[in-house]
């Protein structure tokens, strides 16, 4: 029972970033991005977002998939994109 609850904290630390919080707006809104996307439109350095999308990934809220050189970026529950709209919503 703990490890669930230990699961569930990882993810609320997650959401716990403004950078990531914007990160997960952008992928519930485009579907899937490129990291190359998510820099422009965030204006933050590659090594950040990087950062920011490898801490999603561990927490299990978001995956990549290659394309090309390119990896893209998406969430995985849809569950995820009602917390954002909430947050919009704040």
């Amino acid at each position: 029972m703990e490890e669930k609850y230990e699961k569930a904290a990882e993810i609320f630390k997650a959401f716990g970033d403004p950078t990531r919080l914007m990160i997960l707006k952008l992928l519930a809104e485009n579907g899937s991005m490129c990291v190359c996307k998510i820099i422009d439109e965030l204006k933050k350095p590659q090594p950040t977002i990087s950062h920011h999308l490898n801490i999603l990934k561990k927490a299990g809220i978001v995956k990549a998939r290659k394309e090309g050189t390119w990896n893209f970026y998406y969430i995985v529950d849809d569950r995820v994109k009602e917390i954002i709209k909430l947050v919009d919503e704040l």
